[in-house]
This record gives structure tokens, C-alpha cells and sequence, in this order.
């Protein structure tokens, strides 16, 4: 879905274009740091108390679910909750 109307895409277009590698990277990263902040903030609202290795499962699931197979999705959340019991061994 794309609810910009061509004018104002064109716009930004030029706008973006007109910031240089740097601004734009700059522009990238807080965008994606400002999403993980929003997923980190719902997680908590919908499961307080969540230990860290179940929230690092949780996250990865709203992230990185569709990017892997069924069995390498298995084997990371394994990994995820192997990470606390092994800390916590030492």
C-alpha cells in the first residue's frame, strides 16, 4: 500500500538527494533505532515481567521471524534461551 501521492514522493525525492552519505545514514539509524524502541516498549506493555532470554525471543519473532526456516528459527531461540543458563553457570 502506498498512500503518498506522486508530487509529494517526489518531493522527498529530492530532498533526500539533496542530504548527503552521512545525513542519510544518520536518518537510517535513528529510524531503525526508534522501531526497536517501539518493539522493546510494546513487548514490556503486553508481557511485563518477561525474563531477558524470553524477550530476546519475543523480539526476534517480530523481527527476524520470516527471514529463517522453521529449523534454523528453532535452533536461534534455543540459542536465545541457552544464553542466560549458560551466564548464569559461570
Amino acid at each position: 500500500m502506498n498512500d503518498t501521492s506522486p508530487a509529494t514522493e517526489k518531493i522527498l525525492l529530492e530532498m533526500m538527494k539533496q542530504k548527503d552519505d552521512a545525513e542519510r545514514l544518520f536518518m537510517g539509524a535513528s529510524l531503525f533505532d526508534m522501531a526497536r524502541s517501539i518493539t522493546r516498549s510494546a513487548i514490556l506493555e503486553e508481557m511485563p515481567g518477561i525474563s531477558p532470554d524470553e524477550f530476546r525471543v519475543e523480539f526476534f519473532r517480530r523481527w527476524y521471524w520470516e527471514d529463517f526456516e522453521p529449523k534454523v528459527r528453532g535452533k536461534i531461540i534455543e540459542a536465545y534461551r541457552l544464553k542466560d543458563e549458560f551466564q548464569g553457570s559461570q
